[in-house]
């Protein structure tokens, strides 16, 4: 179970699937969180591209909500990149813009003060990991892991079995499977 946290939560950030539909449940899910965040004024912060970033940005939206974004500088994407959304883009009241993807990423980790992470590839792999060290080193003051979905709950527990993840590390995340869990982990861990 999540520690209580000094850290004031305002901005969160939705990780996931960059290729995620519509019509797909992770998708929804991500609208429906950050919608319910947004009605409880929390600042919804994502990558800026589609699918789960996208879903999030309309999530957030519905609900009059504020979104900031971190983009990769169109100039500077590497091939295979899901790149930024202009739907995503349009709709946002802020916009960052970084030169590389590490310095997307760094600036995304900076911003948020507590992450939602949704079923996504190898980027949403590279954000569990800096971010889940990173509440590690600020234990006591960490910004939240949340993981959303049932299918979470064997992934990271095989994590800290398998990699003897210290007690600290542990008791960082969090699963859960309901918009209405997001928002009682964020109002509970709370100092």
């Amino acid at each position: 179970m999540l520690s209580r946290t000094s850290k004031i939560i305002k901005r969160v950030a939705i990780f996931g699937d960059g290729t995620a539909k519509k019509t797909q449940k992770h998708y929804q899910d991500a609208f429906r969180v950050a919608r319910i965040l947004a009605q409880n004024n929390y600042i919804i912060v994502n990558g800026g591209g589609p699918g789960i970033m996208l879903a999030a940005t309309m999530g957030a939206k519905s609900a009059a909500g504020r979104v900031e974004l971190v983009i990769l500088d169109p100039r500077h994407e590497p091939k295979h990149y899901e790149g930024a959304d202009s739907k995503n883009t349009s709709l946002a009241d802020k916009i960052y813009s970084s030169a590389t993807y590490s310095r997307r990423l760094d600036k995304l980790i900076q911003l948020a003060d507590a992450y939602i992470i949704f079923k996504g590839g190898t980027g949403t792999l590279s954000e569990i990991g800096l971010t889940w060290e990173q509440a590690k080193f600020d234990y006591g003051h960490h910004e939240p892991l949340i993981f959303y979905g049932r299918f979470w709950h064997k992934i990271v527990n095989d994590l800290i079995r398998g990699l003897e993840l210290e007690k600290i590390e542990q008791r960082v995340v969090e699963v859960v499977d309901s918009p209405q869990a997001v928002l009682k982990v964020l109002r509970r861990i709370k100092r």
